[in-house]
């Protein structure tokens, strides 16, 4: 059996044995990644740890310690009321809303800015008996939406590929069909995950939320604000438009560290809210993202990702080897970088693309596109991780289940449907 046979095998093993024993999947996903890296591939230990995911566990760390010393404060009560008074009546407007807001946020250079509105959203589920689930999924298909936008990373990255590779795209259209089918994915959450009752119920009949949750009675006068709380809120705003500010001045800066250094700023001013903070950190998370990551560094490097791009393309119909790239996108990319998957697997969908390939003049590069970005709403990425940091502590393993199962299934109907509306009618028409 080849190295990257037993790699793939060992991988799936990291699931099976998490879920039969309950085992912490980050820790036994980091231990594998040492024993396949050192026993199997050859590597050293310094080359497998190259792949630990610092960046990403920058931006957890920071975000989650950031608003943790907010909730400590009682800076997201009073920005849940102050936000369920703006939109309205109904609860069932509260998903739509932050989605809204998350897609535009992600789309002004980076969509790690709309971290930043996550905590909010999920408090806003909590204190409104909202689905954690379908909060979390909302904000998933905001920032991934947002994220393939012509002013930010993502929705660059892209355009640079297909443009260094001759290929025809179009910027707008790219967005646009991104947010229609986030737009649809959050749609199909609000039906499943009990959208139709909170359209039943208004705000008034929301009870207060214990452990300290905003209320929801629009009757109530409103909360004052203290000078701590302003000062909180001042982070927040300096969080989101410093991080703007220094992406379009191409200064290249983690969003973690800005976070994590507004945070030990605030516990500088009050020392025992920021200890109070450190609890509020998923330290649970930070272990799960950075061993399924340096795992998959590990498949990358010993060739096991290139290789099943190489399948894809050795399928003599081009429809299927589509629809077969755009599985590997998606199930690669619940694990690792969407950038790096995309920056792999465009090039390789080349052949398929020029003048005699099948696919010329298609759809398939926005397939492929969205496809990679739609599971991003499992635990096992960045934004997924982020969601699940920022829920209320009880909702987390439930929540996790649910993002897991609901990203994997994203792996097979993201391909499917993207396939059969942006490739084959193109194909048909041909």
């Amino acid at each position: 059996m080849s190295a990257e046979i037993v790699a793939l095998v060992v991988f799936a093993a990291v699931f099976a044995i998490s879920a039969i024993r309950n085992v912490h999947m980050g820790a036994l996903a980091l231990v594998a990644a040492f024993i396949v890296g050192i026993g199997v591939v050859g590597e050293g230990l310094d080359e497998i740890l190259d792949a630990f995911p610092v960046d990403a566990l920058l931006i957890l760390l920071g975000i989650t310690y950031l608003f943790g010393m907010a909730r400590e404060t009682g800076t997201i009560d009073w920005l849940v009321d102050r936000s369920i008074r703006l939109v309205g009546p109904r609860v069932a407007l509260l998903p739509w809303a932050m989605w809204l807001i998350g897609t535009a946020v992600a789309c002004l250079g980076t969509s790690h800015a709309a971290f930043a509105v996550v905590p909010i959203a999920m408090s806003l589920a909590t204190t409104h008996r909202i689905s954690p689930t379908l909060m979390g999924i909302a904000m998933s298909s905001a920032i991934v939406g947002g994220a393939l936008a012509p002013t930010s990373i993502n929705g660059i990255t892209v355009a640079t590929i297909a443009e260094d590779a001759g290929l025809p795209y179009h910027a707008g259209l790219m967005f646009g069909l991104s947010v229609g089918v986030n737009a649809l994915v959050v749609l199909v959450a609000f039906l499943m995950f009990g959208g139709p009752e909170l359209l039943r119920r208004s705000r008034e009949e929301t009870p207060e939320a214990g452990g300290g949750g905003g209320t929801a009675v629009l009757t109530t006068p409103a909360p004052p604000i203290n000078r701590t709380q302003v000062t909180v809120l001042v982070t927040l705003f300096l969080l989101v438009a410093g991080f703007f500010t220094l992406t379009v001045l191409d200064v290249d800066v983690n969003l973690g560290v800005v976070a994590l250094t507004l945070a030990v700023f605030l516990s500088l001013l009050v020392p025992d809210v920021g200890r109070r903070a450190v609890s509020k950190v998923d330290w649970g998370t930070i272990l799960l993202l950075g061993g399924i990551l340096t795992y998959v560094g590990v498949l990358t490097r010993l060739g096991a990702i290139d290789q099943l791009g190489e399948l894809a393309r050795s399928v003599n119909v081009p429809l299927v080897a589509a629809l077969v790239i755009c599985v590997i996108a998606g199930l690669v990319s619940a694990f690792a970088s969407t950038i790096g998957i995309l920056g792999a697997l465009i090039p390789l969908a080349v052949p398929l693309l020029v003048a005699g390939g099948g696919l010329e003049m298609t759809g398939f590069i926005y397939a492929l596109a969205i496809s990679a970005s739609l599971v991003d709403c499992a635990p096992f990425s960045t934004t997924g991780a982020t969601i699940v940091a920022s829920a209320a502590e009880p909702e987390r393993p439930l929540l996790s289940k649910r993002l897991t199962a609901w990203g994997f299934a994203m792996v097979l109907i993201g391909p499917a449907f993207t396939i059969l509306t942006m490739v084959l009618p193109q194909l048909l028409l041909a």
